[in-house]
């Protein structure tokens, strides 16, 4: 549908609070083709600024060639935005009370100024 349109999709994954059994939000955004191109470079850069700056965890994980589910122990939170075909990037959140809920929103943001 997006593609006779000439748009591309950003997926985007948050999942918080996993011992207290609270859902995981996931939202499809359209955006133009032409930064739908950008969007990657912007999101790596945004995740590599993220969360705490000694942490336990690799800062960015690539999705290219693994699922979310072979990437991130389970039970851990952790932020995905999903490229469409072209794979992705993860991050495991290490303190929830710092990492803001609406983190990929701003982030697309920033691809659309």
């Amino acid at each position: 549908m997006f593609e006779s349109q000439e748009l591309d999709c950003v997926f985007l994954e948050t999942h918080m609070n996993p011992k207290r059994h609270l859902h995981m939000v996931y939202e499809c955004v359209p955006l133009p083709r032409e930064l739908g191109d950008m969007a990657p470079i912007y999101f790596k850069k945004a995740i590599m600024e993220s969360d705490e700056e000694w942490a336990m965890n690799k800062k960015l994980v690539d999705l290219s060639s693994r699922d979310i589910r072979q990437a991130v122990p389970r039970g851990l939170p952790y932020f995905s935005v999903d490229f469409g075909l072209q794979g992705g990037f993860a991050h495991v959140i290490e303190n929830e009370q710092k990492f803001p809920h609406y983190f990929g929103k701003v982030s697309l943001t920033v691809v659309l100024l």
